[in-house]
């Protein structure tokens, strides 16, 4: 799979909050950094993305892939709704995928909240 569709995938398996494919892009040793600055490794992620509805409606724009080697940096914005119905969330994600064997897995990434004007 090309690391295009793999993104691709790991977007639908957000939105869709499937386990399984989760387990499957995320790398054994993935760390994530939140808007919040906590840490996670892979199990504390996927039982996060799990258990919080947000993720069926979040969405990503903007989004810049940037080659090298055996690693892609991926570039995006995201929102989500707010608390309130009216409100959005705005932020970016900066993903990185390794090549592991044939696949290309998620082994970190960080997100930061923004103003809505990005």
């Amino acid at each position: 799979m090309s690391l295009k569709e793999t993104f691709d995938t790991l977007l639908k398996a957000l939105n869709s909050q499937n386990e399984a494919v989760l387990e499957d892009v995320l790398a054994e040793n993935y760390r994530f950094t939140s808007t919040t600055a906590r840490h996670q490794n892979k199990a504390q992620r996927v039982k996060g993305i799990l258990k919080n509805p947000v993720f069926k409606s979040l969405m990503f724009r903007n989004i810049e892939f940037e080659m090298l080697e055996n690693t892609c940096l991926v570039f995006c914005e995201f929102q989500y709704p707010g608390h309130m119905d009216s409100s959005l969330w705005f932020g970016r994600s900066t993903f990185v995928f390794s090549k592991i064997g044939e696949a290309w897995k998620l082994v970190a990434q960080h997100n930061s909240h923004v103003s809505e004007n990005i």
